[in-house]
């Protein structure tokens, strides 16, 4: 299946040769252009120098094998795209279409995101046999299905072996997968508690070490408590009771102890939480000033204090002096005095020989040194694009492409990057509003080489490649 791709002012269409001039007459061909079945694309025939040709409308849909190019499938994604080729083939049954001109391959299985379904090629001349038909589309949910499930990719695995067998069909996977819903639901009991099965997911990212807080005394938050009642017990029987003078000399003593032992314990508390606070400021001045460096790039060493042990302290003239080696990643520090007499030896030596003679001048590739960036050329659009990876690819759809650009002139899946050697190839993905290099807009699925200073065009947006 040579297919060639081509836009028209609304439309992008594929283009496959029609192989029997007797097909075009035939009840297949009825079927296909009359726009009956929704679950296929929609096609129409154009003669050309005596050559027929089906136009399949592929107008804001994406393949299979672009979709997930860089994601993995869960296990619901495969069955739903199961069921849905499933749902095809019973829908093609219902026309007395054969199935076998369904085409099964990833670059031809198309996927309405409006609709949020899988559209189905159907190709009259397309006569698959034995393992052409079902294991191209294995092979590919193998390799792109998430690995961390492992009963996912056993059943995969399982699906595989079957896929090349002469009576193999769709219905098969499909109960392969279900197997595992069944499997499942029996091994988890009513009426065990499954919450203590999961186990806890160690957080995201890393971790910084916690310091231990030092613990705060009790003694005197106990002490200022047990002050509190002793005073409210001793004013509460100077009110309660008629007492003697000597009674009452006594009780207003006990209440000035009790007094001082309330402001002592009140002081200690307020002493223990300033000296905390000021420990932790001074642990923030550690980390933020770099553990005292000022010291080390004083002047002179007049600002060290007494007593501090032997360092070797760094001057700025020092640093000021410093010969960088870069071939050996080393630095080393040299007295301002050696620095002059290397210059003035390096003056006299021959030309060949001096550190400044730097040799011919050589040509270069510019397209090895690119920084494989897409700067915005708009005033409204600020977002660059750096690609670091490969494939690349550019859309406005986040969760199916690598970089998302935010404008409604961009389609969903829009274009693609890749890289083979040296070489960054571009590809239109089926855009709506089309992929543009140097101000020629590209066909959907072409594929061209870019280099270092051309325009890059996504609908509304330019960007410039260097």
């Amino acid at each position: 299946m040579e297919a060639k791709y081509f836009k028209d002012y609304k439309h992008n269409y594929m283009i496959l040769q029609c192989g029997q001039e007797a097909a075009v007459r035939s009840y297949q061909y009825k079927i296909l252009t009359s726009d009956k079945i929704k679950e296929i694309l929609r096609c129409s025939v154009r003669h050309i120098n005596g050559i027929t040709y089906y136009y399949y409308d592929i107008s804001s849909r994406t393949t299979l094998k672009s979709l997930y190019q860089s994601n993995r499938m869960s296990y619901e994604q495969v069955k739903d795209l199961l069921c849905q080729l499933h749902g095809i083939c019973d829908r093609l049954a219902g026309f007395f279409l054969e199935e076998t001109g369904l085409v099964l391959l990833p670059e031809h299985i198309y996927y309405d995101f409006s609709s949020q379904k899988y559209i189905g090629l159907y190709y009259p001349d397309h006569r698959p046999e034995g393992k052409a038909v079902y294991e191209p589309l294995m092979s590919f949910l193998l390799e792109h299905i998430d690995t961390q499930d492992r009963k996912l990719a056993e059943n995969m695995y399982r699906i595989c072996e079957l896929a090349g067998e002469e009576h193999f069909l769709l219905e098969d996977a499909l109960l392969i997968l279900e197997e595992r819903e069944e499997v499942s639901q029996e091994s988890v009991p009513d009426q065990v508690n499954t919450s203590s099965f999961v186990e806890e997911i160690p957080p995201v990212g890393p971790q910084q070490e916690e310091k231990p807080q030092p613990k705060r005394s009790l003694f005197y938050p106990v002490f200022m408590g047990l002050s509190l009642i002793g005073l409210a017990g001793t004013a509460a029987v100077c009110y309660l009771y008629d007492l003697t003078q000597e009674e009452e000399i006594t009780l207003y003593g006990i209440m000035a102890v009790l007094g001082v032992c309330f402001l002592f314990s009140l002081w200690g508390c307020f002493r223990a939480d300033s000296k905390g606070q000021d420990t932790g400021n001074r642990n923030k001045e550690n980390l933020t000033d770099g553990g005292g460096f000022e010291a080390a790039f004083a002047g002179t060493t007049e600002d060290i204090p007494e007593g501090t042990p032997d360092v070797n302290p760094i001057f700025m003239s020092g640093i000021i002096d410093k010969d960088i080696n870069l071939g050996e990643g080393k630095i080393q520090t040299v007295p301002a005095h050696t620095t002059l007499q290397r210059e003035t030896v390096a003056a006299a030596a021959p030309q060949e020989q001096r550190a400044d003679y730097y040799g011919n001048t050589i040509f270069f590739d510019g397209s090895k040194m690119a920084e494989h960036k897409l700067y915005a050329a708009d005033r409204r659009n600020k977002q660059h694009i750096q690609l670091k990876q490969f494939p690349c690819t550019i859309g406005k759809m986040a969760g199916c492409v690598d970089h998302v650009l935010a404008d409604n002139s961009v389609s969903r899946i829009h274009a693609r990057f890749d890289k083979q050697g040296d070489k960054i190839l571009l590809t239109d993905m089926n855009s709506t509003n089309g992929t543009y290099k140097n101000g020629l807009r590209m066909q959907p699925q072409e594929t061209v080489e870019i280099e270092p200073g051309d325009e890059i065009r996504f609908g509304s947006l330019n960007y410039c490649y260097r």
